[in-house]
């Protein structure tokens, strides 16, 4: 997939699966660190410490993954009001998620 994009596709389609990519990397990670302060969370045995730790991981994973949605409205947006053809979309990331879990399985 990378391959055939960096030898064929155009500058816009390159920065747009980038973008894709790290968008994809962003919503993992919000996840990642949701279930982490929820974990966190669960093993604080009432200490007030651990419990105000996770909420704060909790919350900054939940602005990061706001943010990260955001981030796909944002980018659409400023391409077409300096009428760059870049196009990004849900399920351009949808595809390329496809993708990348089709090549780890094999």
């Amino acid at each position: 997939m990378i391959r055939t994009l960096l030898e064929e596709g155009s500058i816009v389609d390159i920065i747009a699966t980038f973008v894709a990519l790290a968008i994809i990397a962003s919503f993992v990670l919000s996840l990642i660190f949701i279930i982490i302060g929820g974990i966190s969370f669960i093993l604080s045995a009432g200490n007030e410490e651990k419990i105000k730790g996770a909420i704060h991981t909790i919350r900054f994973a939940i602005i990061g993954f706001v943010v990260t949605f955001l981030a796909v409205f944002i980018v659409s947006w400023i391409a077409r009001l300096l009428e760059i053809p870049f196009e990004i979309s849900f399920s351009m990331i949808l595809d390329i998620m496809r993708e990348i879990s089709d090549s780890l399985k094999g």
